[in-house]
């Protein structure tokens, strides 16, 4: 499988330019452009993209919710949809809202291609690149949160399911609030799962002692450097040639 050739540096390098360029691109098609690099590099890196639907399904949901919630809000001059005279949706609500879901959608396929690494290398990698172990260490983990952040929501579905609620015959309206409603107790619970890491990482002295022996140790190959590389250049080209529209 290509991910398991791959150096977790050579991913992290990609995940920056990915996510740098949503950040910084404006134009509606280019944000879209980057969406598709996005899954791409995810298929690439033997990423099964059916797989990752259903496994983020809740999710995406989510976030296409609160894409449309930022679109219906964003007022602009060009009125798309209104009811008895009220603006609704309006052209720059929808850019908005599409650059909003495509920009979270990068940065949760970011996550993913990440974790298409062991947690130790990813770590192992930063090290190597001078970054102090604590960094380092709260960076890789803080990407094994996203595989609970989505398996407290479905969770919650789950549960709300079991409760005789049946998502498939409820309005949209209403389905929109039972998400929003579902994300302060995820974010709770997530805090809590953070709290408990943190009290077991001080029962075994993380940090008592100033340097480490590692025993893994990581060498970047030629693809690597060549995959850095091409990331970089075409990075910068691509935002450069948004700008120039």
């Amino acid at each position: 499988m290509m991910a398991a050739k791959i150096d977790p540096r050579t991913k992290i390098v990609l995940v920056l330019c990915l996510t740098s360029m949503v950040l910084v691109v404006e134009n509606l098609a280019f944000v879209v452009g980057i969406g598709i690099i996005s899954i791409a590099c995810a298929l690439l890196m033997g990423v099964q993209l059916l797989a990752l639907i259903r496994r983020y399904q809740r999710i995406l949901i989510l976030l296409l919710t609160l894409s449309i919630v930022q679109s219906i809000f964003t007022p602009g001059p060009k009125v798309l949809f209104e009811v008895f005279g009220i603006p609704l949706l309006t052209e720059k609500g929808l850019e908005m809202g599409i650059k909003t879901f495509v920009r979270m959608l990068v940065i949760l396929t970011s996550g993913v291609i990440m974790s298409t690494s062991n947690y130790r290398e990813t770590i192992q990698g930063l090290i190597q690149w001078k970054v102090p172990y604590k960094i380092a260490f709260m960076t890789a983990l803080s990407l094994r949160f996203i595989p609970i952040f989505t398996e407290e929501f479905q969770d919650s579905m789950v549960a709300l399911q079991l409760k005789g609620i049946d998502f498939k015959k409820i309005p949209f309206g209403k389905k929109t609030q039972i998400y929003v409603y579902l994300i302060t107790p995820i974010i709770l619970s997530s805090l809590k799962h953070a709290e408990e890491i943190a009290i077991a990482m001080e029962s075994r002295a993380f940090g008592a002692y100033q340097s480490r022996v590692e025993y893994l140790v990581l060498r970047l190959k030629g693809y690597d450097y060549g995959v850095m590389i091409a990331a970089v250049l075409l990075s910068i080209s691509y935002v450069w040639a948004a700008l120039m529209v």
